[in-house]
Order: structure tokens, then sequence, then C-alpha cells
């Protein structure tokens, strides 16, 4: 299960619903606060949409390979599916409020809230949100924090800095964030840093089509690591009427809930 929903962790980084308190750190808080607010005009407007591709997986020391298809209805669910061989091997739901997980290796099955499921990630995400980060729209930047950023005139990018702090358990986590984007707001990568781990997710291959332009390579990795956490491909993004998001439980599985 971790592995098919390793895939979601890294969309979920800067969906931050949390209450933090935050220092200003610069004086270009206006300019971090426009692009909060041209990020959220920027998002995906859908009613039904079709992720195919494939997803690499590092699992047991080596990359593992797969094909995926998404569906995503807007903001009511995301529906998955993960082949090995043409061989159903996971199937998953999350909704508004939970996140469902069948494993037809292992004949089971696991059930979380979506807050639960997030903040065992350290953040917390709604999932509009999460289906936005798919498209590598970053909708719900977390305005609660204030930035400060860097322009890089030699590669039309400018980076975005700040730190948040939140409530875990009985502990204060805090953390680093630093988000690059280029001059059309296409988001490069997105750097979250806690003590000495770091988490690097990088959008590539912005590709162009008739409902908007969308990075068709999403990669994830730790520590600068050469071989990533995960890489999804796509091969097609379909908008079109999906309706059918079929999700039965067999009554012979056995309920495995993490905690």
């Amino acid at each position: 299960m971790k592995g098919f929903f390793g895939a979601f962790v890294f969309i979920l980084l800067c969906s931050l619903g949390k209450k933090a308190e935050a220092q200003p750190i610069s004086n270009e808080e206006l300019r971090w606060l426009d692009m909060v607010r041209d990020s959220r005009a920027d998002s995906v407007s859908f009613q039904y949409v079709q992720l195919s591709g494939e997803i690499s997986l590092q699992l047991g020391g080596s990359m593992q390979s797969a094909q995926m298809v998404i569906r995503m209805k807007n903001d009511s669910c995301i529906w998955a599916t993960v082949r090995v061989l043409g061989l159903e091997a996971i199937r998953g739901m999350v909704t508004r409020d939970s996140v469902w997980v069948i494993n037809r290796l292992k004949k089971t099955y696991s059930v979380r809230s979506i807050s639960e499921f997030t903040q065992s990630l350290g953040i917390e995400a709604r999932l509009f949100a999460l289906q936005q980060q798919l498209f590598g729209r970053l909708s719900e930047l977390p305005s609660f924090l204030t930035y400060q950023s860097v322009s890089k005139p030699d590669s039309n990018q400018t980076e975005y800095r700040g730190k948040f702090s939140y409530k875990m358990a009985d502990s204060t986590v805090q953390k680093s964030v630093a988000l690059v984007a280029n001059d059309s707001l296409q988001w490069q990568n997105i750097r979250v840093q806690q003590d000495s781990s770091l988490f690097v997710l990088s959008y590539k291959n912005y590709q162009k089509q008739a409902e908007g332009e969308f990075p068709w390579k999403i990669e994830a990795r730790k520590n600068e690591e050469l071989e990533p956490l995960f890489q999804l491909i796509y091969t097609k993004i379909e908008f079109k009427n999906f309706e059918t998001f079929p999700f039965k439980i067999p009554e012979s599985y056995l309920r495995v809930d993490e905690r």
C-alpha cells in the first residue's frame, strides 16, 4: 500500500491546511500573495478526466514498473488502478474524507480517513488540491506563510522560500520549503527539508493540449539520491466522461489498516 500511495505523497506537500505561525522574512509578501492568487486562478477546470501512464517505484532497492490509470471526478473522488504484467495488483479510491486501498496480491484492504492519512505524512490536504497537483497546479498554496522570492534571470525562474511549523502529536514539526516556478507559472520543483531529511518533487516535460499545459513526468527524490522514490509518466490525458469508478471489496479480503 505504501508503494502505491507514495505516488501521492509528493502532490500533497503544498496543500497545507493547518494553522501556523509565521513571521515576515522579507518585504516581498505582497508579491507572494499575488502568486498565491494567480496559482488559484490557474486551477484546471474539468468534470471528469482519465490519466493513463506508467509508474516506477523504488521497492527493495530497485525500481519496479507498473501501468497506472487514474480517473477523477472534480472535487468528488480519485480512482486508481495499478497493473503488473496485465494483472491488477492495487485498486485505490480517495474521496473527500477517506482513502481506500485494495491489495489484490495479498487479498487485503485498508480504510483510513484522508485527514489521518495526510497527517501521518506530516501534512494535511483537501481532495481538490490533490487533484490539481496531479496536473502540476499548486492551487492551494499556504497563504498564511510569508515567502522570500529569489529571481534567477538566466533561467527565467523564480524561487520562493519559506518556513513553517505545526503541531503533530505532542511535538512541533518545523520544515523549510523552496518552490521554483518559471515565468509561465509552471512549477519546476518543490523542495521540503526537515533537519537533514530532504524531499524533492519535480514536474517535467510540460506539453500543451486543448485543455491546458501539463507536466507529463513527475518525479520524487529523497536526499538528492540518483534513483527517484517514484516516477510517474503520463501517456494520455483524456478529458471526457468517465462515470464508472468500480470499487467493491471482496468479502474474503482481510482489513489491515495501518496506524
